[in-house]
């Protein structure tokens, strides 16, 4: 993604404060989790498309080229439809379903310190940039 890639267009002011109960429901899902990780490591809004690439390699513990077209379908349906938006509402992402754009919300900082809990625990996930 280039550096001149606005961020995704969102009614960040319509997003309700974040409770705890949605920010654990939100964490709740180690896809969910992988996304807001990836989030937080680059500065610019990411595709869909990169988001679904490193999801699908954490998840399996494989480099993108082993991870089977079938998983990667099942992942990009599954933020397309489910993650992504969840977290969207809860205000931890901003999600431009028609430009395919995803960064972080207007709640994200608030779930750092959960989150740094939760991937420390999970050996998939790449700490390094």
């Amino acid at each position: 993604m280039t550096q001149g890639t606005s961020a995704p267009a969102g009614p960040d002011s319509d997003v309700p404060s974040l409770s705890q109960d949605a920010l654990f429901d939100a964490l709740a899902s180690r896809r969910s989790r992988y996304v807001l990780h990836y989030l937080r490591r680059n500065e610019t809004p990411v595709t869909v498309a990169e988001l679904v690439e490193s999801v699908a390699a954490w998840e399996t513990d494989k480099a993108i080229d082993l991870v089977s077209n079938e998983h990667l379908q099942n992942v990009r349906t599954s933020l397309r439809h489910t993650q992504l938006p969840k977290l969207a509402m809860a205000g931890l992402v901003q999600y431009d379903d028609d430009r395919d754009l995803v960064d972080q919300g207007v709640h994200a900082e608030q779930a750092e310190a959960y989150l740094d809990i939760a991937i420390t625990r999970d050996d998939a996930v790449s700490f390094e940039d």
